[in-house]
């Protein structure tokens, strides 16, 4: 989408609400790098908050995206001042200086799929943290998936904690809601996309990928491997041949006989 045919962009100000308002944003950096901000309060287009003590310095641009009436924006601000405030921490002042309307692609196609798990609350708006809701999980891609949900406290920009169960493994990935919709009363979608999981889970998502696109090992012909291990049943099995019914009959009859005392002859 072109930048005209978005009306109504937020201004600098109502920008630097946007990302108080979000609570935690994830940066883009001039360096390369993408990190995390706490954003506190805004005064006009000045964001007070703060960040990695490392990964932050005065003077540095940042470009980041949230979402602005159902549709996705870039900011960017700059860093006026990074001062000292812990080992971890620094608390910065960040001046919002550009507004545009981002155009929004998937990296990579999604696929369509219906999967039960849950999100936890991170860093959420309206939902406390480590709070558990169920989502069924409707598409998925290497960078993101959309979810169906009930409950109506999932805003744009909450962070939260993605957990489903697949036949390849368990995925368990921090994701950021992007934008959502609600197709019929009390049902809601939503768009996010994958800010960080483990090397495990990302393993599990690209099997898991794989198999949605068809490009997975096939499944086994149950009925055929059957067959074929009942061909292997010759005369080197180690089971043993299974005896006709009249030669078992046979077999049981004559150890009976022999179990049986001979008759005391009569003098």
């Amino acid at each position: 989408m072109s930048e005209t045919q978005l009306p109504h962009l937020p201004t600098l100000v109502e920008a630097a609400a946007l990302l108080v308002e979000a609570s935690a944003i994830d940066v883009d950096t001039d360096r390369g790098d993408t990190v995390e901000l706490w954003t506190i309060a805004s005064d006009g287009a000045l964001v007070t908050a703060s960040g990695p003590r490392l990964a932050v310095a005065g003077g540095m641009t940042i470009t980041c995206r949230l979402a602005h009436a159902g549709l996705p924006i870039q900011v960017e601000a700059v860093i006026e001042e990074a001062e000292y405030r812990s080992q971890a921490r620094a608390s910065l002042t960040l001046r919002v200086v550009d507004v545009v309307a981002h155009g929004y692609r998937r990296r990579t196609e999604r696929l369509s799929m219906s999967s039960a798990g849950s999100v936890r609350a991170l860093v959420c708006d309206r939902i406390v943290p480590n709070e558990v809701i169920p989502v069924t999980l409707t598409d998925l891609s290497d960078a993101g998936c959309a979810l169906r949900f009930t409950d109506n406290r999932i805003r744009e920009g909450d962070r939260m904690a993605i957990t489903v169960r697949f036949l390849e493994g368990e995925v368990t990935a921090d994701v950021r809601i992007v934008r959502i919709h609600s197709p019929s009363p009390d049902i809601y979608t939503a768009g996010c996309y994958f800010i960080s999981a483990t090397a495990a889970a990302q393993g599990v998502l690209e099997r898991v990928l794989a198999r949605l696109a068809g490009n997975a090992r096939p499944v086994t012909d149950v009925g055929a491997l059957r067959d074929t291990l009942a061909e292997g049943q010759g005369e080197n099995s180690l089971k043993p041949k299974a005896e006709r019914a009249d030669e078992a009959y046979w077999t049981f009859a004559k150890r009976s006989a022999a179990r049986i005392p001979p008759a005391r002859r009569a003098v």
